[in-house]
């Protein structure tokens, strides 16, 4: 069995010394920076911090030997062998046919010593959580053997495996660019996002603040027009706090994290590779996609702007991580709602959705039930808070003003429910046409979820007595994928769907 480069041995103490700097300095952080100390001691307490970080640095390097020692892998006739692990070993074996997703990451540390990391994953619901097979070596190896595994595990399935190389969407293709401007674009789309709740959540305050100041008459608050002027600066600089730490926060992540963000297509196999810092190269098979998932936040949904994901279980399992969780993967970070179409025909021609055949057939179920929750609610808590008041003769005003403030937060949770009610109405839909199911549903954000049904394993309605008389039902549908998010969930539809779904599963 081969061992893994050595090259992993030199990157990982190069991050693990910086990873012990950072813990040593979390331990002294307070004695470092309290005003106490006076610069005498703080070099009387250079020798300590330096044994303790040497101490730890000590352990890192004892953990990486033994790793190398002991963690390796082996590809047969058959099938692929990895062992890895210090104290808890693990032994991992898996065959070329069942090979479901191959992934390639290199970071930063990485690059400097010429390694890369080669996850391989089965697509098991038992093992989502982490990647079966893990191969550290030299990243000429790693693309040799990524090439060799393709083949490898299509070999049981086709007889003749197409090697051409098809780039379809790449910073140099004219059908999509996820160019400077997209991508500044795509920043600010999501500072709007951020702006908008902290403006909502200021425009609450206000109005608490404001009952109590009318109830109250509290001088300490200054004049109306001192109030409001006061709140509204408030407002607004925590909008433009936040703004500023989501746009630098959105700018890292999306020049940094899409660098270079390509999709390529080779026969049966579509491989994303995009990251400056940290580099990513996933590949997968075509028919191993399970849905394609489109989403718009509230921001994007009014522009018209929206992205495009992945369910593929191991598509982003690729951090050599055993604890790290598999995810939806990105196929397109940002994109014009109306180019969804275009791009998904090229890259994924069986995943194009359908336009809606079905729509909710009732508004007052969104509402109904939170409407129901929040009344007792609301109500509880004015007896719990008034009541008391009333028993120890507190001021009049004081209660008043307590009441004015729950009864205003409850009104104004329901006046946000009630606009997300009439997007989730006008949302929500289905569409079933020639094998492939189309879900609508979501309130402030819009999902679209585009499905085979020969990938749905269940179909239930979720009803009550009262809607059940008139035809209604909520659908949740099961999918054959990660067990986190296998539900996609439409809601306050016709009975007569489900026995559609049901027909389906027949099939």
């Amino acid at each position: 069995m081969k061992r893994f480069d050595k090259g992993y041995i030199y990157s990982s103490l190069l991050s693990d010394f910086f990873g012990s700097m950072v813990v040593v300095f979390i331990f002294l952080k307070d004695f470092f920076l309290n005003e106490e100390s006076n610069p005498e001691d703080i070099i009387e307490a250079i020798p300590v911090f330096a044994i303790a970080l040497v101490a730890i640095y000590l352990c890192f390097v004892a953990y990486r030997i033994l790793y190398y020692k002991t963690s390796g892998y082996e590809l047969t006739e058959r099938e692929i062998k990895c062992n890895r692990g210090v104290l808890f070993r693990k032994r991992s074996v898996l065959e070329y046919k069942k090979v479901h997703a191959i992934n390639k990451k290199q970071n930063i540390f990485h690059r400097i010593f010429g390694i890369a990391i080669l996850t391989v994953d089965s697509g098991s619901t038992n093992t989502s959580h982490q990647a079966e097979i893990t191969i550290i070596e030299k990243a000429k190896t790693v693309d040799a053997l990524l090439q060799e595994l393709n083949m490898l595990k299509e070999g049981g399935t086709r007889a003749v495996v197409d090697t051409k190389e098809e780039v379809l969407l790449s910073n140099k293709d004219s059908l999509y660019r996820f160019t400077s401007k997209r991508k500044l674009l795509y920043t600010l789309i999501n500072i709007a996002s951020t702006s908008f709740f902290t403006a909502l959540f200021g425009v609450l305050s206000i109005i608490v603040i404001g009952i109590c100041k009318l109830t109250l008459q509290l001088d300490s608050l200054g004049t109306w027009g001192q109030y409001f002027l006061f709140a509204i600066l408030i407002t607004v600089g925590a909008m433009l706090l936040f703004s500023a730490f989501s746009f630098v926060g959105c700018m890292m992540y999306s020049f940094i994290g899409y660098h270079d963000f390509t999709i390529t297509k080779r026969g049966n196999d579509i491989q994303i590779s995009f990251g400056l810092l940290e580099r990513h190269t996933n590949t997968f098979s075509y028919d191993r996609i399970k849905a394609v998932k489109i989403t718009q936040s509230l921001v994007q949904r009014i522009l018209g702007f929206a992205s495009i994901r992945l369910e593929v279980i191991g598509y982003t399992n690729n951090t050599g991580d055993d604890n790290k969780n598999a995810d939806l993967g990105v196929l397109v970070p940002f994109c014009k709602y109306d180019e969804i179409g275009e791009i998904l025909g090229k890259v994924l021609p069986d995943y194009v959705p359908d336009e809606k055949q079905t729509k909710s057939v009732s508004y007052f179920p969104f509402i109904s039930w939170f409407t129901l929750i929040l009344g007792i609610v609301t109500g509880v808590m004015l007896l719990q808070t008034t009541l008391p008041m009333l028993i120890f003769n507190v001021s009049s005003s004081v209660i008043v003003a307590v009441a004015l403030t729950i009864i205003g937060v409850g009104a104004t949770m329901l006046a946000m429910k009630a606009l997300s009610a009439v997007l989730s109405y006008k949302t929500n839909g289905l569409a079933v046409n020639n094998g492939k199911v189309t879900a609508y549903y979501g309130g402030f954000a819009k999902n679209v979820t585009v499905f085979m049904t020969r990938n749905l394993i269940a179909a239930e309605n979720v009803t009550t007595p009262l809607r059940q008389k008139r035809g209604i039902t909520s659908l949740v549908m099961h999918l054959k994928t990660n067990a986190l998010s296998n539900e996609v969930k439409v809601h306050i539809q016709n009975t007569a769907l489900s026995e559609e779904l049901e027909s389906l599963l027949r099939v």
